[in-house]
């Protein structure tokens, strides 16, 4: 009778029960920040049957314990039978750990509430309680967002190991961790780690940071030679400010010059970034004739404007969306080179006229010339300021060259051109009253 009770007593002791839950502890409940997420709960206990043999019972408490293994602290694979509820048995040494493996391992994301390493490590107090743990990493925040300082996508990663149980302690075999990452500029630093306690004090943290923007940077975390955590991260690429350019900043001034503006958008990592809602940016500048609003559509990065010069001098456009400001600086200077080019125009327009008309009545070559530069000069003028609508190309009309040939049609055609002119342009001005 006696032998009894001491027998159930001494199992008693040397047995315990541990049930994994698919639970995460808030980092902010009290005493811990357990965040074991294991897909399999169990429980564990062991029978011990002599000084250095124990009978190890490991039940699934679903379906999937037979997709498990049991190896030793070598990685050799121990001897275990399956009964036929589904409880695995394996002839142990209590004073040894062992590790219980699933037979194959897969990648998968990192969580916001952190992911569990695949393995599950059984040990032993001296007392013979049974205790089940693993390593696990927690992301500080994911998808990864830009960091400034590390000029990278980044985020930290809390590395540790927790026990089911809750209690804390030195690990009696510390736990070597090492990552490897796969992608554009990807890196972790430390790249190695080691965890000697379990709970907050023993925790490790690392910066996980790639500068891969499209799919998934994919790293592994490994413990021991089998232990191994194959996860991959993806980023969130934000707006960060705007870009304004043009082909060249210097105008000229008056109306002569214009451009296309390109208004761009720019993520957080400097690199252009198409928008996902529509996004109106408001544009101002003293000098120049600017629209007022830029809207740049979903899907796309950028959208380009016409501006054109109204003044002289140095001036700039300021673009302004929310939070975000931009500045272009832009030079408006005055078009002498068009306009010599127009009066030189104008004058071989006036001495064609004169050669092909040089038998007329009061026709001198002086006087033609005269004509063509005054009149070539005028119109050139008038279509600068926009009086005058030809059929010119208006990239080429600001330019030296299309004055020159502006100004020596005119100068041809002679003062019949200007009283087309003004007629259109005061029987314009008359009708706006």
């Amino acid at each position: 009778m006696q032998t009894s009770i001491l027998t159930k007593a001494l199992w008693l002791s040397l047995s315990a029960s541990l049930i994994l839950q698919a639970a995460v502890t808030p980092a902010n409940s009290a005493g811990a920040t357990d965040v074991l997420v294991n897909r399999i709960p169990f429980s564990a206990k062991v029978e011990r049957v002599a000084p250095n043999r124990g009978r190890l019972s490991i039940a699934a408490k679903v379906e999937g314990g037979a997709k498990y293994r049991l190896l030793d602290g070598a990685g050799k694979e121990v001897s275990t039978t399956l009964a036929g509820d589904g409880v695995m048995k394996a002839d142990v040494d209590p004073t040894r750990g062992y590790l219980l493996m699933p037979h194959t391992v897969e990648q998968v994301p990192l969580a916001k509430e952190g992911i569990q390493f695949p393995g599950r490590y059984v040990t032993f107090s001296p007392n013979g309680t049974t205790h089940l743990g693993g390593l696990f990493l927690r992301p500080a925040s994911v998808p990864l967002t830009w960091n400034d300082e590390r000029h990278a996508y980044a985020t930290e990663l809390v590395v540790g190991y927790e026990f089911q149980d809750g209690h804390y302690g030195d690990l009696a075999v510390p736990k070597v961790v090492t990552f490897f990452t796969d992608g554009a500029n990807a890196r972790i630093k430390e790249g190695t780690v080691t965890i000697t306690k379990s709970g907050g004090a023993g925790y490790q943290k690392v910066w996980l940071s790639t500068g891969q923007t499209e799919g998934v940077t994919s790293f592994t975390a490994r413990a021991g030679l089998v232990d191994e955590l194959k996860s991959s991260v993806s980023v969130l690429r934000e707006i960060g400010g705007i870009k304004l350019s043009l082909p060249s900043t210097a105008l000229p001034a008056f109306g002569v010059g214009s451009e296309m503006l390109s208004v761009e958008l720019i993520g957080k990592d400097g690199a252009p970034i198409a928008s996902s809602n529509v996004v109106e940016v408001q544009l101002t500048s003293h000098s120049m004739a600017v629209p007022s609003t830029v809207v740049v559509p979903v899907g796309k990065s950028s959208s380009a404007v016409e501006i054109r010069s109204i003044g002289v001098g140095a001036d700039e456009i300021v673009a302004v969306s929310g939070s975000m400001r931009a500045v272009q600086a832009v030079r408006l200077i005055l078009p002498v080179a068009a306009v010599i080019a127009g009066v030189i125009g104008g004058a071989l327009g006036g001495l064609a006229r004169y050669f092909r008309t040089r038998h007329g009545k009061g026709q001198t070559p002086g006087r033609r010339v005269a004509e063509g530069m005054l009149v070539g000069v005028i119109v050139v003028g008038a279509v600068w300021a926009g009086l005058v609508a030809i059929k010119f190309n208006s990239s080429v009309m600001g330019t030296p060259f299309g004055a020159f040939v502006l100004a020596a049609l005119s100068g041809y055609l002679g003062c019949f051109v200007l009283d087309r002119v003004a007629g259109s342009t005061f029987q314009l001005a008359g009708a706006g009253k």
